[in-house]
């Protein structure tokens, strides 16, 4: 029998994407202090086949053994779509995470629950419309001819692609913004980095792209959050980005410094130049 924690469950993979049991447990089952009730509840769901689990392919960077993570399945969104009467659930992607990405699927799901934390904590600032990189960014959209992705091909000749790795809009007070995310593991040198995301991104400043995304975005432009592991290798790519085109879309911070009490409102945000400024000005 499916009980509310189950769909609490199928509602955080909807949302993020992909879970460690770890981060589910801390999402779902917080009272769970050993575990035991998480393990229990997801082999159920793993043997109905309402999420998937990806088995020993994932060692968190910070040590452990290998671990399992889970992400949506087929049955699991057209459980959420009769439960909550919605045919966007239908949508969800449910690929499987190729297995070297792992770690970045997780490092972006912990960004997500990290701006949600925050969020949680305002009354006048929230987030609407996360989507992930293979997302259908228009779920609600009936014909399936009609959704599209995060993915954008700007030009055919000489080809220009932008593929952010996730993409939000913050609102306040009335204004309604467009963030767009890459989260950086030091995977990749700051030079291929900035060779290899900023034209893209320059392009769809120039196109007003964000709109198709966000129709309801009107602060423009729209910015580039990049999310260092360290602030050595956030200076790195600050350096690496800085005269690039539309270097004045970036702005860089390092994941120790996105807590619920300082991500919003503290100036963790460096720009290619000058000093860090907050994401969301306090009013007086």
């Amino acid at each position: 029998m499916v009980t509310e924690r189950d769909i609490a469950v199928l509602i955080a993979l909807d949302q993020y994407y992909v879970l460690s049991r770890q981060l589910l447990q801390q999402l779902c089952f917080p009272s769970d202090n050993d575990g035991r009730a998480t393990r229990r509840r997801l082999q159920f769901l793993v043997d109905a086949r309402l999420i998937n689990r990806q088995k020993l392919l994932f060692a968190h960077p910070n040590g452990g053994s290998p671990a399992s993570v889970y992400f949506p399945a087929v049955l699991g969104g057209e459980l959420l779509a009769k439960h909550f009467d919605s045919s966007r659930y239908l949508a969800t992607n449910t690929l499987a995470p190729i297995p070297h990405h792992i770690p970045h699927w997780l490092a972006v799901s912990e960004t997500h629950i990290a701006f949600d934390s925050a969020v949680a904590r305002e009354e006048e600032v929230e987030i609407s419309g996360w989507v992930n990189e293979w997302d259908v960014v228009n779920k609600d959209e009936q014909s399936p001819d009609k959704r599209y992705r995060l993915y954008s091909l700007l030009r055919e000749n000489p080809r220009l692609v932008c593929a952010p790795d996730a993409a939000f809009l913050l609102s306040s007070k009335g204004h309604h913004k467009v963030f767009y995310l890459e989260q950086d593991r030091a995977t990749s040198g700051a030079r291929q980095v900035a060779e290899s995301k900023t034209k893209g991104y320059a392009a769809m400043a120039d196109l007003d792209w964000q709109l198709r995304h966000f129709p309801m975005s009107n602060v423009k432009p729209f910015n580039v959050l990049l999310i260092a592991p360290s602030p050595k290798r956030r200076d790195l790519l600050r350096q690496a980005i800085k005269g690039k085109p539309g270097a004045h879309l970036w702005k860089f911070a390092c994941v120790q410094d996105l807590r619920p009490d300082t991500l919003l409102h503290a100036p963790i945000f460096h720009p290619c130049d000058g000093e860090p400024v907050p994401l969301v000005r306090r009013t007086t």
